[in-house]
C-alpha cells in the first residue's frame, strides 16, 4: 500500500499538467515558434499642399481670367477710341482739302488726253516754239541799242553753254523786244553764271510767251506791262502734272522783277536781271 500511494500522487500531477495545457487546443497541439518580425512601418511619400480651395473648377477660374482679359481690351479700345476717330477726322478733312486741286489736274490731263510723257514732250515743244518765234523777231529787230544792264558779276555763262531759249531771252530782254518781263532773271548775280549750269531754284528765263522756272515751265499769253505792272493767267507743267496758275509780274527799274504766283502773301520772288556775257 505505501508503495501505490507516491505512485498514484504524480500520475494526480501529470494529469492535472495535461489539463492545464489542454485549455487552447491550438497552442495543445501547434509547436511552439518564435513569432516572426513585424516590419518596420513605411515611412508616408511627402504629398503637395493640396491649392487652397475657393469652391470653383479650373473651367471657372479659366472663364474668369478671359472675362478679366476681355474686359481689359474693351477698355483700351474705349480709351484709344478718341484719338482714332480724331486721326480720320484729320485724314477726310486732308483729302476733302486736296480735292479740287486733284480734280482740276485730272481734269486738265483728260482734256488734254496724253499721258504725262506727252505733256512733257508737249511743253518743250511749246517752249522751242517760242523760242524759234523770239528768234525770228529778234532777227527782224536788227541791231537795236541794248538796254542797260548789271555789271559783269550779273553775267550768264558763254553763249554756246546756253539752252536755246535762255540766249532768246537774253538778246530779247537786252534789245527791248517783247513785253518788259522778257529777260533771264536770278534771285542773286553771282547765281547768273549757274543758270543752265547747276540747280538754281531762284531764277527764270521768260520770253514773251513762256516761263521756264527751276520747278515748272508755263506758257502765258503776251501781256504789255502797264506802269510796271502785268497779269497773267499761265498753264504750267510742274513735276508732270498740268495746272492753272495766276502770275503777276512787277518792276520798279528794268534790271528788277518780282514774281508773284497766286494771291497768297508769302508767294513772291525777287529777281534781278542777268545778261550774255
Amino acid at each position: 500500500m505505501n508503495r501505490i500511494k507516491p505512485v498514484a500522487i504524480a500520475a494526480a500531477i501529470v494529469a492535472a499538467l495535461a489539463l492545464a495545457g489542454c485549455d487552447d487546443p491550438k497552442q495543445a497541439h501547434a509547436p511552439s515558434q518564435p513569432a516572426p518580425a513585424q516590419p518596420a512601418p513605411a515611412e508616408p511619400a511627402p504629398q503637395a499642399t493640396p491649392p487652397a480651395d475657393d469652391g470653383k473648377s479650373a473651367t471657372e477660374t479659366a472663364k474668369e481670367g478671359l472675362g478679366k482679359l476681355r474686359e481689359a481690351a474693351e477698355k483700351a479700345a474705349k480709351d484709344l477710341q478718341p484719338t482714332i476717330d480724331k486721326a480720320r477726322e484729320t485724314a477726310e478733312q486732308a483729302m476733302k482739302d486736296a480735292q479740287p486741286a486733284i480734280d482740276k489736274a485730272k481734269e486738265a490731263a483728260k482734256q488734254i488726253g496724253q499721258s504725262i510723257d506727252d505733256i512733257v514732250k508737249k511743253a518743250q515743244e511749246d517752249l522751242n516754239s517760242a523760242t524759234k518765234a523770239l528768234e525770228d523777231r529778234l532777227n527782224e529787230a536788227g541791231n537795236k541799242p541794248p538796254a542797260p544792264v548789271g555789271g559783269p558779276e550779273n553775267a550768264l555763262a558763254p553763249a554756246d553753254k546756253l539752252r536755246a531759249d535762255t540766249r532768246a531771252a537774253a538778246r530779247a530782254g537786252q534789245a527791248s523786244v517783247g513785253p518788259a518781263y522778257v529777260g533771264v532773271w536770278a534771285g542773286k548775280a553771282s547765281d547768273c553764271a549757274q543758270i543752265d549750269q547747276g540747280a538754281v531754284e531762284m531764277m527764270a528765263v521768260i520770253t514773251p510767251t513762256t516761263i521756264r522756272r527751276y520747278e515748272a515751265v508755263c506758257n502765258i499769253p503776251e501781256t504789255v506791262m502797264t506802269d510796271g505792272k502785268a497779269t497773267v493767267q499761265a498753264q504750267c507743267v510742274s513735276e508732270g502734272e498740268v495746272e492753272e496758275r495766276q502770275i503777276s509780274f512787277s518792276m520798279a527799274t528794268p534790271d528788277k522783277l518780282t514774281i508773284a504766283t497766286g494771291t497768297t502773301p508769302g508767294g513772291e520772288a525777287e529777281l534781278l536781271r542777268c545778261h550774255l556775257p
